[in-house]
């Protein structure tokens, strides 16, 4: 017999023992439904208020409770508040139905009333004299309302009552950081008093207090105080920090020179005591001891494409000495890769004037080569270094010059393959992006940010053990001949368009076996999974397969840019469709987790158009509908159509419940959406929503803050 009929006969069944009165009766027809299906809402709720209307609570309370849960499970989170109020309403005694009633309402952003109830409770549990579940409930507070430094105290007062003073220690200490952060220092100061009668022997509390000194203008106090924590903890970097710093704003500088060196000593990459000497050392006058503090920092910097806090430093001993050279020649090496032409014009003369001061002149050479390819129309400056090279009889082949500025063209086709490179790098792919940077450097070969960028590449290996390797290979070979089609094109015509092109980095693409997946998985985590069932399985991850193609598309378009072309390239368009068909054709529509990769891997490479077809492809999979119409909008965001952008995502909101997480995530997109398109007011009001919320959420109360004062100026775009 069909279980839906059956299922609707007692559905029909219990409804008319209901309305006859029979609810023992109707009670029975509906326990058959829960024992087939437990998690059923609605017969459970039914079931909840029959036992009700029979005066049994306790009965009804479970019932609710399976009700509660399964929508929670859901993020239903509205739903399962409504739920629990009426159990409230049924036990107004049990004080776990208001706990869970007050998280609920948290959960939603309805912060106040989740702060009253959870006080209302703890006052409750003082009463009874239960300290552990009043203390749980004040932490609770003190996640929603940080700054409620009330509750903190009473918190603190609890923690020590309890006899965990070092839990009221850091409660306290918490506060104190926070009215430092504000700049509230008589309220950070009461707030270490209450930490010292606690524990009069804090170290943390007395370093607080010498820094709130410190701030107060108080230098010799404060002094005094670090002095005293240091003889007690003689490793305390935090008190040798302090401590230093208060010697060198007091102007105690040998004193604070011997604090930095200890602190050096055992700590050699700290940057303050670095930063502090390199300071002093300047006021002194010993600019190449000053410089010898700086450089690490400055090298550190520039590795972390940092530039502006390098070029800091060494204006720093500039200031001091305008001629000092080996500062002037690291700046210029920063101009130099920055490509500011201008800049590097204007420190290269420096650089020459002071090595002719010197009687530097071998040294004058490069610079001289560098102005003359940065001003080829300054006949004054050709004739000098011509004349400089007679004078040391040099040729220009001689010259070794790590000079070179790109034209727009060829900067364009540079970031290019940069950004390529660093998109492999990101994936693990390290052997894929250093064929591209090299490739690049075989046309560029004087490009200080290919070499720099190989540079790093060089230092970068796999991890991976032999036998991982040797298994890898293994299944990526059966993988290969299982999923992999024999190449249509033959080798021939690929050597004769490699003739052909003067393009290296598209000839280096030309020349290569294709990438095989042993390539791929070599550079990777991915370790191909194969059926233990003896059935045979499908595997499409042609992610990187399609990148590497993608890459090709990406350098043939460069050429055709400068327009050059060979037999072997098409209009791109062509290509791409011709690229998309081939792709398909190994694809069934039906797979469209693949289709999902395939979108991304066009976005990535911007072919927006081909990535939204590949999205509304996979989005027919209802797992995937949300993730495929969130990126759609993404896509149309990218191509600056803001109206399909907030088309879209508003459907993908209607699938997530208000007031959930994901709700919250697409709402903040849908914030960026109206930010962008100058609609002020609107973003603002979904920004306010999300910060009800949770206000520590990505960067909501930062744009709350920067928009409120561009209220009203809507109707353009913002940038």
């Amino acid at each position: 017999m069909n279980g839906k009929i059956d299922r609707l006969k007692i559905i029909e069944q219990a409804e008319k023992y209901v309305r006859l009165g029979k609810l023992k009766e109707a009670i029975q027809e509906y326990e058959k439904l829960i024992e087939d299906d437990p998690s059923d809402v609605s017969v459970n709720n039914i079931f909840g208020d029959l036992y009700v209307r029979l005066g049994q609570t306790d009965r009804a309370i479970t019932a609710f409770e399976r009700v509660a849960n399964e929508y929670e499970k859901k993020s239903l989170y509205s739903q399962a508040l409504a739920i629990i109020k009426k159990i409230c309403r049924l036990n107004p005694n049990n004080a776990a139905y208001f706990i869970k009633m007050a998280d609920l309402s948290a959960r939603q952003g309805f912060i106040a009333d989740a702060k009253q109830e959870y006080l209302r409770l703890a006052e409750r549990f003082l009463r009874e004299k239960n300290v552990e579940e009043a203390i749980s409930l004040y932490e609770k507070v003190i996640k929603l309302d940080r700054e409620d430094f009330d509750i903190r105290m009473k918190l603190a007062a609890l923690y020590k009552l309890d006899g965990r003073t070092e839990k009221a220690v850091e409660e306290l200490l918490e506060a104190v950081n926070y009215k430092l952060s504000q700049g509230q220092l008589d309220d950070a100061e009461k707030f270490l008093r209450e930490i010292k009668k606690l524990s009069p022997e804090d170290n943390r509390a007395d370093l607080k207090l010498a820094q709130v000194l410190r701030l107060k203008g108080q230098g010799n106090r404060a002094i005094e105080l670090a002095e005293a924590v240091l003889k007690k903890e003689p490793n305390s970097l935090e008190a040798m920090t302090l401590l230093g710093n208060l010697y060198y704003e007091e102007g105690k500088l040998e004193a604070a020179k011997d604090m930095f060196i200890k602190i050096l000593n055992t700590y050699p990459s700290n940057v303050n005591a670095r930063y502090r000497l390199g300071r002093i050392q300047l006021a002194e006058g010993e600019v190449d001891r000053a410089f010898e503090y700086f450089e690490p920092l400055i090298e550190n910097y520039l590795k972390k494409k940092r530039e502006e806090k390098a070029v800091g430093l060494l204006g720093l001993i500039l200031s001091v000495r305008r001629d000092y050279l080996p500062a002037m020649e690291k700046m210029a090496e920063i101009l130099r890769q920055k490509k500011d032409s201008a800049r590097l014009e204007i420190i290269d003369r420096a650089i020459i004037e002071e090595l002719k001061k010197i009687g530097e002149k071998a040294r004058l050479l490069s610079y001289y080569a560098e102005l003359v390819k940065l001003r080829p129309t300054d006949q004054e400056l050709a004739q000098e270094y011509r004349k400089l090279k007679k004078e040391l009889m040099v040729s220009d082949e001689e010259i070794k010059i790590d000079t070179w500025a790109p034209s727009p063209e060829e900067e364009e086709e540079i970031q290019a393959g940069l950004a390529q490179a660093e998109v492999y790098q990101k994936e693990g792919l390290i052997r894929l992006a250093r064929r591209v940077i090299e490739g690049l450097l075989l046309k560029f070969p004087n490009d200080s940010l290919l070499k720099q960028k190989l540079n790093e590449l060089n230092q970068l290996r796999p991890t991976y053990s032999e036998d991982e390797l040797i298994k890898k290979v293994e299944k990526t070979t059966i993988i290969e001949t299982q999923v992999i089609k024999p190449s249509k094109v033959k080798p021939e015509p690929v050597k004769e368009a490699k003739k052909k092109t003067g393009f290296p980095l598209q000839e280096q693409i030309l020349s290569e076996d294709k990438i095989s997946p042993v390539d791929i998985f070599a550079d990777t985590g991915i370790i191909p999974i194969i059926s233990s069932d003896g059935k045979e399985k499908k595997f499409y991850d042609l992610e990187d397969s399609i990148r590497t193609e993608l890459n090709m598309l990406s350098a043939i378009y460069l050429e055709q840019k400068k327009g050059v072309t060979t037999q072997f390239e098409k209009e791109l368009s062509s290509i791409v469709a011709d690229f998309r068909k081939g792709i398909r054709d190994k694809i069934p529509e039906e797979d469209y987790q693949i289709h999902l990769q395939l979108g991304l891997a066009f976005m990535e490479q911007n072919l927006i158009d081909e990535a939204i077809e590949e999205f509304n492809l996979a989005s027919k999979d209802k797992n995937l509908t949300l993730e495929c119409l969130t990126l759609i909008s993404h896509c149309y965001r990218l191509k600056g159509n803001l109206e399909e952008a907030e088309h879209w995502l508003n459907r993908a909101i209607k699938l997530v419940a208000p007031g959930s997480d994901q709700y919250f995530a697409l709402m903040f997109d849908m914030g960026l959406i109206h930010e962008k398109a100058g609609e002020v007011e609107k973003a603002l009001n979904i920004y306010r929503e999300i910060q009800s919320w949770n206000p520590t959420y990505r960067s909501v109360s930062e744009k709350i803050s920067r928009l409120s004062g561009m209220s009203g100026t809507s109707g353009s775009p913002l940038n």
